[in-house]
């Protein structure tokens, strides 16, 4: 049986759910079945967990930046409480039953918090090193700036590159690696653009959309995520 993907959606200001499809179609094209979670609660947590076999985290708004002992930042964008609550637990619980995750802007600053890391609030307003334009004026195929991958990672094995061009939609980052994680890749001016765990089977954390790519043809994405249905199937097989 094909393994069960789930995947958070955005929720809206009028309390509705959004997700582009392009994170469905991902999954469905490296051979996985696409389960979009909405808002569930905490008590639920542990037998949705049980029930899928990969979470994929999204793309979306900023998190509180209480989960990570800081007050609000006056460039911290807006913020949804229930959702950081749903996934924060969400996270924590897959990571505990070592299921296959990938999160995707948002999703990788989830992960590294649940991981005790902290975040940018404001990468343009917060770090005294120079910084690019990570916030793109371009369609979301379109690769915007150059990471280098880290030759002794999980992600260099897996991709067969160790430099190239991604695309960029953010205003934070990771600024305090998590416990269990370690930089896969970074842009040339230093803000990390993957963290991988050192403890679980295959979780990763990207800033880029590697989703778009592999929708767009590109190989390295598109075994990726092979890579991450074939680590569901093995997980579910166990």
């Amino acid at each position: 049986m094909k393994p069960i993907v789930g995947i958070t959606a955005e929720v809206k200001e009028d309390g509705s759910y959004f997700m582009a499809s392009v994170y469905t179609k991902a999954i469905l094209q490296a051979g996985g079945v696409p389960l979009i979670i909405p808002l569930v609660p905490k008590g639920d947590i542990a037998e949705l967990c049980e029930g899928i076999d990969a979470l994929f985290v999204t793309g979306g708004e900023d998190i509180d930046p209480s989960y990570y002992n800081e007050d609000p930042h006056v460039h911290l964008g807006r913020i949804t409480p229930k959702l950081d609550e749903m996934e924060f637990a969400l996270v924590q619980k897959m990571l505990e039953l070592d299921k296959p995750y990938i999160g995707v802007c948002r999703g990788l600053h989830m992960l590294n918090v649940v991981c005790g890391g902290s975040l940018y609030q404001s990468i343009h307003s917060q770090r005294k090193e120079p910084v690019m334009q990570h916030l793109q004026k371009a369609d979301r195929t379109h690769r915007s700036h150059s990471v280098k991958v880290d030759k002794d990672s999980l992600l260099y094995k897996l991709l067969k590159e160790d430099e190239f061009k991604v695309n960029s939609y953010h205003h934070q980052a990771v600024n305090e690696v998590g416990d269990n994680l370690k930089v896969a890749a970074k842009a040339k001016d230093g803000i990390i653009e993957c963290v991988e765990s050192t403890k679980h089977s295959f979780v990763f954390g990207f800033q880029w959309h590697p989703e778009e790519f592999a929708l767009d043809g590109d190989e390295a994405s598109k075994r990726l995520f092979k890579a991450y249905v074939q680590a569901a199937v093995k997980r579910k097989n166990n």
